[in-house]
């Protein structure tokens, strides 16, 4: 009699199988990972201020907070969740259950909280997944991952996942060091796409740009993947003061340069022609399935 174990491998070798074949229509939803090599450089702060600025632009932002065990996109927008991606896999709620609105219209989905939930749901995973990505591409321009700090398994598939990469960073050598393992570990997963860098905290915009510069010319030499610098943003003590406020920054300090700075990344990416014809949020969605079959494989 075949064990449990055996019987696990078969059936997730067959969706494995089904994940690498099937494909999807191009989409007009662009899906970002925003990722940092370290903690404590303002990822959230910037995911949050980013998605205000698109918000100003006229576009529909979905925010999904997949910062395991240190989400807190909720407190920092004043909003609480009653139900996160779990409960919607789980079919124990709709996506408009589980979307909350906070200012400006930014719309936040809370991601699976613990790394044993997907298991618990992966037999059934897979087309409410895509159901999913279907709905999020009927209704918003943008969806915005936000990840948690470092090089972790799943932060890595994520980011391989999605189509676009945001890095955030500061001019600290740590910062510095922290993202270049990041990214060696996304070349050594065949990463092709370009990745965006954004300095954060900067005290100089020289600093910020010599900073981008040797990074930039490094990861060219050593791994041969190219990075885009898209801007910096100023350091400014009243960020404190919004998040506890728990408002974004760069609505109530609308008028300082940070805001600006935030600002101008928002145009630029809003601004930019897509790289390559989209797959969509489905793809994505679709992908961390195949990620995770492979793993139980």
């Amino acid at each position: 009699m075949r064990s449990q174990a055996a019987k696990l491998k078969e059936i997730m070798q067959k969706k494995r199988e089904e994940t690498e074949v099937q494909e999807f229509n191009t989409s007009s939803t662009r899906t970002i990972a925003i990722a940092s090599g370290k903690g404590g450089v303002g990822k959230s702060t910037f995911t949050v201020n980013f998605a205000y600025n698109l918000r100003k632009l006229d576009k529909e932002v979905l925010i999904i907070d997949s910062d395991i065990g240190m989400a807190n996109l909720d407190i920092m927008l004043g909003v609480q969740p009653n139900y996160d991606m779990g409960h919607l896999l789980r079919g124990e709620c709709s996506l408009e259950d589980a979307v909350i609105e906070g200012p400006a219209g930014i719309k936040l989905l809370s991601g699976i909280t613990g790394d044993d939930s997907f298991i618990d749901i992966q037999n059934d995973a897979m087309q409410k997944l895509i159901e999913l990505g279907d709905q999020i591409e009927k209704n918003y321009d943008y969806l915005l991952i936000d990840l948690g700090a470092g090089a972790a398994k799943s932060i890595v598939n994520t980011i391989l996942a999605a189509e676009e990469l945001i890095l955030l960073l500061t001019t600290e050598p740590t910062s510095v060091m922290d993202s270049y393992s990041l990214i060696k570990i996304l070349a050594n997963h065949e990463y092709h796409k370009s990745i965006k860098l954004v300095i954060n905290q900067t005290e100089d915009e020289k600093d910020a740009q010599k900073t981008a510069n040797r990074i930039i010319k490094t990861v060219k030499k050593y791994l041969n993947l190219d990075l885009t610098l898209i801007g910096s943003i100023a350091h400014d003590r009243k960020i404190s003061a919004a998040l506890r406020k728990q408002k974004p920054y760069a609505e109530i300090f609308s008028n300082r340069k940070a805001a600006r700075d935030f600002e101008k990344v928002a145009r630029k990416i809003s601004g930019e022609e897509k790289e390559q014809q989209a797959k969509g949020v489905k793809s994505y969605f679709h992908k961390m399935v195949g990620f995770f079959n492979k793993h139980v494989k």
